[in-house]
């Protein structure tokens, strides 16, 4: 009795290497054609296809591979009491903030008009924005959306945040609902998503929203593509309202080879990167859950498919 991966796209053998270290008796397939179906107990993976888990009747949980499940929740088959697990790493607010201030910085301090100048041997400087002039404000106030609030906050940006239901945190003012959100939209001018997918998030970056940014504002996206209306805001950087944008997600990734992204001058993409779990939380985390399920223990980390995270 073992463990299916299932890591495509991502390549299997760094996770295969590290979930054998951390339980060098249990056996890992990494396709569903050589594993035997009646011997797998835990199936760790990104995405799936309808169709396998039918097709392994002792499967006992599902776990992700990362923090976000979107991609298997809405998986049509998949059972209402099989426990379904998401990477819960630590490190990966602090590794999102990074890339959050890193993109924003590119914007708010010009580097990307120096970079350009420095190809073109132009020595010229500009007056430097404020950062009081460089209120952020933040969508999702979860653990990921607090760390971003504390790497901006001693460098003197303002913070402000807003959440589905009511949050109190010190040093940022919490907007919560529908109703409050364009007031925070208005006085945001680097806006950040770090909200988890779901049906109340899908496109909720849409035209009438980002329009309610101030002029020049900059959009961070390190949630999901799925939640941002990629024309929207492609028409709203050609007119000029919005300053910039930072995409680490995309509604499909990777986007075309002739997609708008890849070369507009007001965008930084980059392929998912703003944050990783190790190999070695994953395979941790998996073994721990499969012990317990073992043991007649609930696994930990385990999704509220209500919340949808």
């Amino acid at each position: 009795m073992g463990i299916l991966l299932l890591s495509s796209p991502l390549p299997p053998a760094p996770f295969v290497d590290a979930l054998r270290a951390a339980a060098p008796e249990v056996p890992v397939w990494t396709d569903l054609a050589s594993a035997p179906a009646d011997e797998v107990e835990l199936l760790l993976a990104w995405r799936l296809k309808a169709g396998v888990l039918p097709r392994l009747p002792k499967l006992r949980a599902l776990c992700s591979l990362a923090a976000g499940v979107d991609k298997l929740i809405t998986v049509p088959d998949l059972p209402a009491d099989l426990p379904l697990t998401r990477v819960v790493d630590p490190m990966q607010g602090v590794q999102i903030a990074q890339y959050v201030v890193a993109g924003t910085l590119q914007f708010t301090r010009d580097l990307r008009r120096y970079a350009q100048q420095q190809a073109q041997r132009t020595w010229e400087r500009h007056p430097v924005r404020p950062a009081a002039q460089c209120r952020v404000g933040l969508l999702g106030l979860g653990a990921v959306g607090q760390a971003i609030a504390r790497a901006f906050a001693p460098l003197g940006y303002p913070v402000a945040g807003w959440s589905r239901s009511p949050r109190a945190l010190d040093g940022i003012a919490c907007f919560h609902g529908d109703a409050q959100l364009p007031a925070m939209l208005a006085q945001t001018d680097i806006l950040v998503c770090a909200l988890p997918l779901t049906e109340a998030t899908r496109g909720l970056l849409d035209h009438e929203r980002l329009s309610q940014l101030p002029r020049g504002a900059i959009v961070v996206n390190v949630g999901r593509g799925e939640q941002m209306v990629e024309p929207d805001l492609r028409a709203l950087l050609d007119a000029g309202h919005l300053g910039g944008a930072v995409m680490d997600v995309f509604d499909r990734e990777p986007p075309p080879p002739d997609d708008w992204t890849w070369t507009h001058p007001r965008v930084l993409a980059t392929p998912h990167i703003a944050a990783q779990a190790s190999f070695e939380t994953v395979a941790a985390q998996c073994v721990d859950t499969l012990r317990r399920l073992r043991a007649g223990q609930p696994p930990q980390w385990l999704v509220d498919r209500s919340a949808g995270y």
